[in-house]
């Protein structure tokens, strides 16, 4: 043995092992763990000290497990959400709790519910807004809508994009690449009083400086983009981390198409009238700071 002299040996009849942290009574006998408590509770000893009574309830605040048969406690109380009772971790997603009733749980869902609901209705009605004053002149000029038709027609005679996008998926636009790498200035509008109505449209037939392409009504505002770099030839590198990143402007009121939400299917910006098939875009830089502050219900347009 290495250490002869370290620990002691346990004082109980028929025991006498050599323990390494010995319990020592108060009648002067050390005993091993075990053989301390018998010793304890033998009631031979009248030094020894009696056993603490252990109260779950108010000792240390300890929390009683809910399960039955369950004897554990935690010192921290972890409710259950549905019946509010405290379970220790391993009965922590029981299958036995009662299901919430239906008028609990719609007024819980109501609560979740409403702040989204009012975004969205304030978003509509921003939306609305913009569509109603950017495209006010293109509904009531007839020399717009005619020239809005021959643009249309050539596009279509030079527009380039992937050969695999069937003939009946393909919208076109002609795209405005952008001068530089630097960052735009934009303008930020949250409000739609801010807006201003559009008084006068003219659309120019002229694809001068652009590029005639057509896209997917059924691909992402991502993936759209993705399309038109390829197709001239722009750097892109929005799926990595950088100072700036490639949004798409309308030419018409400079506005940004959705910046936030790149997900978004250009058949349903069709749809709503945000993109029309012969617009005019602009492919720009922006600064990423700009789109990482930028609230959901606000708007970007160049300035």
């Amino acid at each position: 043995m290495e250490f002869p002299t370290l620990g002691e040996h346990c004082q109980y009849s028929n025991c006498n092992q050599t323990d390494f942290l010995p319990l020592q009574c108060k009648c002067g006998k050390v005993f091993c763990r075990e053989h301390f408590n018998t010793h304890c509770l033998s009631k031979s000893c009248e030094l020894a000290p009696e056993p603490k009574t252990v109260n779950l309830k108010s000792d240390d605040q300890i929390f009683k497990c809910s399960e039955k048969g369950c004897r554990k406690g935690n010192l921290h109380e972890m409710k259950c959400l549905k019946c509010n009772k405290h379970y220790c971790i391993e009965h922590r997603f029981h299958p036995t709790c009662p299901e919430i009733d239906d008028e609990t749980m719609a007024i819980k869902v109501e609560q979740f519910e409403a702040p989204r609901r009012q975004f969205a209705e304030a978003n509509k009605h921003l939306q609305e807004k913009i569509t109603e004053n950017i495209r006010k002149a293109l509904q009531s000029s007839a020399k717009v809508k005619t020239a809005s038709k021959i643009h249309l027609m050539r596009i279509k005679q030079k527009a380039t994009g992937p050969k695999t996008v069937p003939v009946s998926d393909r919208v076109y636009f002609a795209v405005a690449k952008p001068k530089s790498m630097d960052p735009k200035a934009v303008n930020i509008i949250q409000d739609a009083e801010n807006l201003s109505n559009i008084e006068s449209v003219s659309l120019d037939p002229d694809l001068k400086d652009t590029v005639p392409l057509f896209i997917s009504t059924k691909w992402s505002l991502g993936r759209a983009i993705d399309s038109i770099c390829d197709s001239c030839n722009i750097k892109n590198d929005n799926n990595k981390m950088g100072n700036t990143k490639l949004r798409l402007f309308r030419q018409l009121d400079s506005y940004c198409v959705s910046p936030l939400k790149m997900d978004t299917e250009i058949g349903h910006l069709m749809q709503k009238e945000i993109l029309l098939e012969g617009d005019k875009l602009l492919i720009e830089y922006i600064d990423s700071g700009v789109l990482n502050n930028l609230d959901e219900n606000s708007q970007l347009f160049l300035s």
